[in-house]
This record gives C-alpha cells, structure tokens and sequence, in this order.
C-alpha cells in the first residue's frame, strides 16, 4: 500500500471515525439519561445535603456567609 491509495482512503476513514464517534456520543447520552439511573444519579447529586443538622455535627469545617473557613 502506498502514499497515494492513504490519501484515497482518508475520506471514508474519516467519515467512520465520525459516525463512530456519533454513535458513542448518543450511547453514552442514553446511558446518562436512562430511567436506570436516575435514582442512583438524584441520590449522588443530594448527598451534599445529608449532614447531620440535628445533631448539630456536620462533616468538614464550618464556614460563615461568605464562605470563609472559621477558626
């Protein structure tokens, strides 16, 4: 195979890398967005709000209003 039967081919390569990657694209847009996992994604996402506020404890530092640790 030589140079010039490369340059020939490149086109078509190129045109299956793309809808390679198109294909992968929506794959992974599918996986994201799937019924499966939305309760295990929505329990990720409110995690940050699980502190103990009752107790009065909280994980980490405390911060003030504007968001500067406190000594």
């Amino acid at each position: 195979m030589d140079f010039s039967t490369l340059e020939a081919l490149k086109p078509t390569l190129i045109s299956y890398q793309t809808l390679l990657l198109l294909v992968m694209f929506i794959g992974l847009v599918r996986w994201a967005y799937g019924k499966r996992r939305k309760d295990k994604f929505d329990a990720i996402a409110n995690s940050i709000f699980d502190e103990d506020e009752a107790n009065g404890t909280s994980r980490g530092t405390e911060q003030d209003r504007a968001g500067a640790n406190k000594k």
